[in-house]
């Protein structure tokens, strides 16, 4: 009697049989899938943020720690409204002091409202929020919008076969200059990333941690990132839990700031 092959992956038990192969089927297709995107460098960077962001419009939880050696030095509580990828609105949950705080990114555009200020105010994506996270870093969840890549090439990164991605910023609400980002070359899974300032000086290392299956994607739930400069600190974003949810459109008003609760 002839034995059943199992294709694209040997199965080499009965027990868990299905399960085995139904894995390498769908490590097979990911690793075709990235080998098509090779020579299609900002496809690439999409399926990327696919990983990262469950979709254009969706709602997250963020714990921001800051660390001076092993010693917590902050902590802050975030929840952020994201629409139509472009559009995100962050509430500060935490400290209590920090309540009512919002800050707004539509497109280019960063506006940040205080309580018992007049207006929303203007700012910069690349301006310090604490520690060693931009206000960018918290406001964008994607690459894509802001940044364009300028090479793709085969580099390991912590002992993972992995692609290096560089990219450029392209637009004023890019929170960094340049970044160098490296993905599982099987998976296109972030591993880490480096953030650069123009002059190509290394400002922070940042590595993606926490892969949990979330809305039907095992995406990282941590960032964990290093000062270059400022040796032994180091803050972490923890994303405690993403949703999908709309947002009214009235909230991505900057003079509708103040009321947002």
């Amino acid at each position: 009697m002839r034995r059943q092959s199992h294709s694209p992956v040997r199965c080499l038990s009965t027990i868990g049989i299905g399960a085995a192969c139904l894995f390498g089927i769908v490590h097979s297709a990911a690793g075709q899938a990235a080998e098509a995107l090779l020579n299609a460098p900002e496809r690439l960077l999409q399926a990327i943020d696919r990983i990262r962001a469950p979709g254009e419009t969706f709602v997250f939880d963020l714990k921001l720690t800051t660390y001076k050696g092993t010693e917590v030095s902050s902590s802050n509580g975030f929840t952020v409204h994201v629409k139509g990828s472009s559009k995100s609105l962050v509430k500060f949950t935490a400290p209590p002091a920090n309540r009512g705080r919002v800050l707004l990114m539509s497109g280019e555009n960063l506006w940040i409202y205080i309580p018992g200020t007049r207006g929303a105010l203007r700012i910069s994506p690349q301006q310090r929020l604490v520690g060693q996270v931009a206000y960018g870093d918290i406001a964008r969840v994607v690459y894509g919008l802001d940044y364009r890549v300028e090479q793709v090439m085969d580099e390991a990164a912590e002992g993972i076969s992995a692609l290096r991605l560089d990219l450029k910023a392209k637009s004023q609400g890019a929170a960094h200059d340049r970044i160098r980002l490296w993905v599982g070359r099987q998976t296109l899974r972030p591993i880490k990333a480096e953030f650069l300032a123009l002059s190509g000086k290394l400002l922070k290392v940042g590595y993606y941690k926490g892969y949990r299956w979330v809305l039907g994607e095992n995406r990282p739930m941590i960032l964990e990132v290093h000062d270059a400069i400022r040796k032994g600190e180091h803050s972490t974003l923890e994303y405690l839990e993403m949703r999908k949810e709309d947002t009214p459109e009235i909230f991505f008003q900057r003079t509708y700031l103040e009321h947002v609760r």
